[in-house]
């Protein structure tokens, strides 16, 4: 049974929304091209260079660092696409809550 929440409609329509949210991740993710330093390697003497990406974030204040596999790239920039994307729900959510705890406290002046 689905719980009743004590908000608007349009805080039931964001609701909706965060609890369809999939897998996020709150980092940073950087990709940069750079030769391997591999001698034998095709990128030493001519071709396309490598790509190499790292995810960032800060854990205690200090800046963490994460070597991600070339197959995942695209898989961790939705990742962190989402998490963008419930930041800005949550602070929709948080602004409509305030609206309707106003609303409320008016009722019951009234």
């Amino acid at each position: 049974m689905a719980r009743k929440h004590n908000t608007s409609k349009e805080g039931e329509r964001l609701l909706r929304r965060l609890r369809a949210a999939g897998p996020f991740l709150s980092a940073s993710l950087v990709v940069r091209h750079k030769r391997c330093g591999r001698p034998e390697c095709r990128c030493a003497t001519e071709g396309p260079i490598h790509p190499t990406a790292n995810v960032t974030w800060k854990e205690a204040g200090k800046t963490r660092t994460l070597h991600v596999p070339q197959e995942l790239i695209e898989e961790v920039t939705q990742w962190i696409e989402e998490w963008k994307a419930l930041r800005k729900l949550m602070a929709r959510m948080s602004e409509e809550q305030r609206r309707h705890l106003m609303r409320l406290r008016k009722e019951l002046k009234d």
